[in-house]
């Protein structure tokens, strides 16, 4: 069975193989392009896998050239590495003309976000772009002796520490640095940074989303800039509230004006005690002015 990362590299290029045998245009044949053939080419693919991507791209890409109103003529397709995602760019496809880019995203089965980090030292205020004068003194303060825990745990038991071993990890590590993460939040909030920070999450340049799914297709588009044949969503200017979910997810839902709330959750990436925790960031609502078209299969 093919893992997730070949079976989305495997997608990206079905859509980029119907975005050329719609249009004519070239495929840039670059490293990431080559690589993400081989995927699909992959003897972990089955050919009922590659006959459904097929599938779901000609009909997604009909779908998306239509609305852009881009039929023929010349134009390049062009595969993005995964490195771009860091600064903001989750387009893994961009097709480009004398007049017109248009990015599109690839994903399958899952609707995932960002899976971003927190640690001891990380200014997730400054890296995310959210302010340019970073994280405050009393969130460090509130944070540090968390990781410098974790660090020892590990530190002592040399690398063998397990979570699962263990006792009131919420109570010891996960709520407290939700609690400083919301804090955090609601101190710098304002209109640029709530523009901000949904432009950090859903990607800074406009593109279409396309959701593969067994017998059904998703295709959204985030046009925050107006570059795009579609409907420009209000940004948000302020966050209405950040709340807990308890249970088995420890996570804090932020809720901002305009439609749009994320859900962060917070889990170790790794079996093994690490000093540092990552987020698995979903949408639980989006700007109700986003473009969304389904496609059953």
């Amino acid at each position: 069975m093919a893992s997730q990362v070949i079976n989305g590299k495997a997608f990206e290029w079905a859509v980029g193989v119907a975005i050329a045998q719609q249009t004519g245009f070239d495929i840039i044949l670059d490293k990431v392009a080559m690589h993400n053939q081989s995927c699909f080419d992959s003897e972990t693919i089955s050919q009922k896998q590659r006959d459904n991507y097929i599938n779901t791209a000609q009909h997604a890409i009909q779908h998306i050239l239509e609305k852009e109103c881009l039929t023929s003529g010349a134009g390049t397709v062009t595969f993005l590495p995964d490195i771009r995602g860091q600064a903001g760019d989750v387009r893994d496809i961009v097709i480009t003309t004398a007049d017109k880019t248009i990015g599109i995203s690839c994903k399958t089965n899952h609707d995932a976000y960002k899976h971003s980090r927190l640690s001891k030292k990380l200014n997730f205020v400054k890296k995310w772009g959210l302010d340019t004068v970073g994280c405050s003194t009393t969130y460090f303060n509130s944070i540090t002796p968390l990781f410098d825990e974790l660090a020892k745990i590990r530190k002592d038991s040399k690398g063998h520490a397990t979570w699962a071993e263990l006792t009131d990890k919420s109570g010891r590590f996960y709520w407290p640095l939700l609690d400083a993460f919301a804090a955090e939040l609601e101190r710098i909030q304002s209109p640029q940074m709530c523009s901000d920070f949904i432009k950090y999450l859903v990607g800074n340049h406009d593109f279409y989303k396309i959701v593969s799914r067994p017998n059904a297709i998703a295709i959204q588009a985030f046009n925050l800039n107006g570059t795009l044949n579609v409907s420009k969503p209000q940004l948000p200017t302020k966050i209405d509230l950040i709340k807990n979910k308890n249970g088995t997810q420890y996570s804090k839902t932020i809720i901002f004006d305009k439609g749009w709330s994320f859900n962060f959750r917070i889990h170790s990436a790794s079996s093994k005690v690490e000093a540092s925790l990552k987020f698995d960031i979903n949408a639980i609502a989006l700007s109700p002015k986003l473009y969304t078209h389904h496609i059953d299969l």
